[in-house]
C-alpha cells in the first residue's frame, strides 16, 4: 500500500510535466506560425516593391523606381532576419517536440507500473480474502464434523 501513493504522486507530477511540455509546444508552434505569416508578408511586400519598380523602369519614373528599389531592399532583409528567426523557431519546435515525446513515454511507463502494481495488488487481495475464505470453511467443518461426532 505504501508503494502504491507514491506511485500515484509520480503519475500525477509526470502527468503534469506532459502537460506543460505540452504547452510549452504549442506555444513554439504559434511562435513559428507568426513568424511564417510575416516572412510570407515580407514575401509579397518585396515582389509588390519588385514590380513597382519594373513599372518605374517601364514609365521612366526614376524617383518611384529608386523608391521601390530601395523598399525592395529593405525588404529582403527583413525577409532574411525573418528566414533567421524561423530556423531558430523551428529548431526550439523539435527540441519541444523532442522533450514533450520523452515526457509523454515516462509518463506512460509509470502509468504501467502503476497499473501493475494495482493489478498485483488486487491478486494480493483476492488471494487473501480466498484463503480466510478457506479457512472459515476449514473450521467450519471442523466444528461441524466435531458436533457430528459427539452425538453419535
Amino acid at each position: 500500500m505504501t508503494m502504491k501513493h507514491p506511485l500515484n504522486r509520480l503519475l500525477r507530477l509526470r502527468s503534469l510535466l506532459e502537460d506543460v511540455s505540452r504547452v510549452e509546444l504549442e506555444a513554439r508552434l504559434q511562435e513559428l506560425a507568426q513568424i511564417e505569416r510575416a516572412l510570407t508578408h515580407s514575401q509579397e511586400f518585396a515582389r509588390a516593391m519588385r514590380l513597382r519598380s519594373f513599372a518605374g523602369i517601364a514609365q521612366a519614373r526614376s524617383a518611384e523606381w529608386l523608391e521601390a528599389e530601395a523598399v525592395a531592399e529593405w525588404a529582403a532583409r527583413e525577409e532574411g532576419i525573418f528566414e533567421k528567426a524561423s530556423q531558430g523557431k523551428t529548431s526550439e519546435v523539435n527540441a519541444a517536440k523532442t522533450e514533450y515525446l520523452e515526457r509523454r513515454k515516462v509518463r506512460h511507463q509509470v502509468g504501467s507500473v502503476v497499473e501493475a502494481s494495482a493489478a498485483e495488488v488486487a491478486i494480493e487481495r483476492s488471494r487473501q480474502e480466498q484463503r480466510e475464505l478457506d479457512d472459515w470453511f476449514s473450521q467450519q467443518g471442523r466444528s461441524g464434523h466435531g458436533a457430528g461426532a459427539k452425538s453419535a
